[in-house]
């Protein structure tokens, strides 16, 4: 397989990323203190929660609410982790999810390889502007766009304010060390989060949890979590599920800066409890094929019921001439065949999937699993048209009395 070919990589983005790189081992010239970790680690958890909070769950996906001016002073303190403006940033979230792990990507490790996922992709010079269109909710604000356009303005004023109040500690440990750390650490999201962890729910990519990963970044860990449900301020679904951001996010709550934060439901919960011993197996991709085959019996049972019924009355109720049940004889079989092309293309995608160990064929590998997804979905919908064709046919033949739904 090859990779989606990739953009040009912009020599001044590469090079001032580069040199951020050169400058954090100026930490080696300040030398090693409790307190320079102590201001590194807090500068990187602040920034990780205004990208986190700010940046993904509230710019990109508005899971919650807040007023002006505390949503300007969330885009501000999201910039100074020097990942571009913050309608930029949100609108490049949104594209990725409209097409995660698809040819449209940009920044899919399974597409374009690993290393253009995890930072190649955010220096290239095809994703330099900023898609308005894509953010009209935020891009109405004059603030937000300004401060998106002048990108440069708050890690600048945040590193001099470092140097300031902590001389060259705050600089080069509090700054440039924390700033390269925030980088890798957000950018693993889109790398590393789609290519090692657990998966717990079926989604069209091959996004997946880690622990670890949620304590990195105060909880995006969670990332196939959220790949199945994008429209929730927690990515922990359950409660042993770390995800800081939230808990601060609840704080704000309580404090009146955040409000209306949106919940997972609880079938989403429900779900995810159910799958919990997933995060603890290597047999992610085979326990949702059981899964699914478990859940899609009850429906073959319901089909091959309601065909029998229908078979039984079919001559005779088509002998009427009736229009509707012509039209429903013809949805009948639409779906019926649909469905064998389906179990058809299922079966040889399961084959794809279960080939390949080296690195080019996992990412064939990964395609497959991403397709198994796809025909899962519309399997299900083609299954659910044949039953409700059935249903509807043997109703009108009047034979509709008990025959049981699927559990």
């Amino acid at each position: 397989m090859t990779t989606t070919s990739r953009p040009r990589i912009r020599f001044a983005a590469a090079f001032g990323f580069g040199l951020v790189h050169v400058a954090a081992l100026g930490v080696l010239w300040v030398g090693l203190s409790w307190q320079a970790v102590a201001l590194c680690l807090g500068s990187y958890y602040l920034r990780m929660f205004a990208i986190t909070a700010g940046f993904h769950r509230y710019f990109a996906h508005r899971t919650y609410k807040m007023n002006r001016f505390w949503q300007l002073l969330m885009a501000f303190l999201g910039q100074t982790a020097a990942q571009k403006g913050v309608l930029w940033w949100a609108a490049h979230h949104r594209h990725h999810h409209r097409f995660s792990d698809q040819p449209e990507d940009i920044h899919s490790p399974v597409q374009k390889g690993f290393w253009w996922s995890h930072m190649g992709w955010i220096l290239a010079d095809d994703y330099e502007e900023t898609d308005l269109e894509s953010i009209r909710d935020f891009a109405k604000y004059p603030e937000l766009v300004w401060l998106d356009r002048n990108q440069f303005l708050a890690p600048m004023l945040y590193g001099l304010g470092l140097w300031l109040a902590f001389s060259w500690t705050g600089l080069f440990w509090g700054f440039f060390l924390s700033t390269v750390l925030l980088w890798h650490g957000t950018f693993a999201i889109n790398s590393v989060m789609h290519v090692f962890g657990r998966r717990v729910f079926e989604t069209k990519d091959t996004s997946r949890n880690s622990f670890l990963m949620a304590l990195v970044t105060m909880g995006e860990g969670w990332h196939n979590n959220h790949h199945h449900f994008q429209a929730s301020a927690a990515q922990g679904f359950l409660w042993w599920q770390a995800d800081p951001s939230l808990w601060l996010l609840r704080l704000g709550r309580l404090l009146g800066i955040a409000r209306d934060l949106r919940p997972v439901p609880e079938r989403v919960v429900a779900l995810a409890r159910e799958r919990a011993a997933w995060h603890f197996t290597g047999r992610t991709f085979e326990r949702a094929r059981e899964a699914f085959d478990a859940a899609q019996a009850s429906w073959d049972a319901r089909a091959e019921q309601l065909s029998a019924a229908w078979a039984a009355r079919r001559g005779t109720a088509l002998a009427s001439a009736s229009q509707r049940l012509a039209e429903l004889e013809a949805a009948r079989q639409r779906a019926a065949a649909q469905l064998e092309r389906l179990k058809a293309d299922y079966a040889a995608a399961l084959s794809a999937a279960a080939a390949g160990t080296r690195l080019r064929g996992k990412r064939a590998k990964a395609l497959a699993e991403i397709r198994v997804e796809e025909l899962r979905a519309e399997i299900e919908r083609t299954r659910q048209s044949l039953v409700d064709a059935l249903e509807r046919l043997v109703e009108a033949a009047g034979g509709g009395e008990g025959l049981s739904s699927p559990a």
